[in-house]
């Protein structure tokens, strides 16, 4: 490894340790200075972002937009920080879930499970506790351009149980995950491009991909959609849903499904949504 990508490493184990020290208001504290200042002098993306929430929340007041995307930039760090302090974030908070019976029920149909959410809440936290509570979680990864910050983020995640199966692994594996009663996930709401499904989201058409319902109709693998939000300090929500299929269910149908609990969830805690991406970028035909 090449000594910036060793530099990286070491410096969010430091970064780690420090967070692991902080008590839960302190880091709030200092999520909140940061995200302050990462807000007023960060601005990559910030016109995208500001344009989407526009978009999702055209009711509102220019200002209470502006709140939205300043508390978006509060919440990221904060959410950085929870996954920096794995596992500590986990054992010592007041987690609740709600659904998680819909999970068992649909690992007790043995085709594997499909789990599908998007860039919201703490995501992190969400796949440690799946880990954690040695759930069969196999998560498809994005390989980060510094490896540094690969190498840290997947020691992360393996040691909070977590399986990861690279992006660009064939379907037979992901296919042979789901006949072991893996469950595998699928972060569905980031633009797809030319080769994903335009579905409304807040009212306008998205690129929105469409491999959970692919992967559905092929294996029957039940679908469910989890989120973790934060309610209040130190206390997080994990929300597992099904997504309701039938015999005369398609990739429109499915995709539409699940597009809408993220809306509804969205609507409830919107500064808890990455706003950063460009959802809307590919143009329907």
């Amino acid at each position: 490894m090449k000594l910036k990508y060793r530099i990286t490493f070491n410096i969010l184990m430091f970064l780690s340790n420090k967070v692991k020290t902080l008590n839960p208001d302190t880091q709030l504290f200092y999520a909140n200075k940061l995200g302050s200042i990462c807000y007023r002098f960060f601005k990559v993306r910030q016109k995208e972002a500001r344009k989407n929430i526009s978009i999702a929340f055209p009711n509102k007041s220019d200002k209470n937009r502006e709140i939205i995307l300043k508390n978006t930039y509060r919440f990221f760090v904060y959410s950085s920080m929870q996954f920096l302090s794995l596992p500590n974030s986990l054992n010592n908070s007041n987690i609740s879930v709600n659904g998680e019976q819909y999970l068992i029920q649909a690992l007790n149909e043995k085709r594997g499970v499909l789990l599908v959410s998007g860039h919201f809440g703490l995501w992190e936290l969400l796949l440690g506790w799946f880990g954690i509570n040695k759930y069969p979680l196999l998560l498809i990864g994005q390989k980060q351009n510094n490896m540094g910050a690969d190498k840290f983020i997947n020691e992360q995640r393996v040691n909070n149980g977590i399986k990861i199966l690279p992006r660009k692994s064939s379907l037979d594996l992901m296919y042979s995950a789901l006949k072991n009663n893996d469950i595998l996930t699928l972060a569905s709401d980031q633009d797809a491009k030319k080769s994903g499904i335009f579905i409304d989201f807040f009212g306008i058409k998205a690129s929105t991909p469409k491999g959970a319902a692919l992967f559905h109709l092929k294996s029957k693998s039940p679908i469910i959609f989890v989120t973790c939000h934060m309610e209040k300090i130190n206390k997080f929500v994990i929300n597992i849903l099904p997504v309701k299929t039938n015999e005369k269910s398609d990739i429109h149908s499915i995709t539409r499904s699940y597009t809408r609990l993220l809306e509804d969830i969205i609507i409830k805690f919107p500064e808890q949504y990455f706003w950063f991406h460009r959802r809307w970028k590919t143009k329907p035909f």
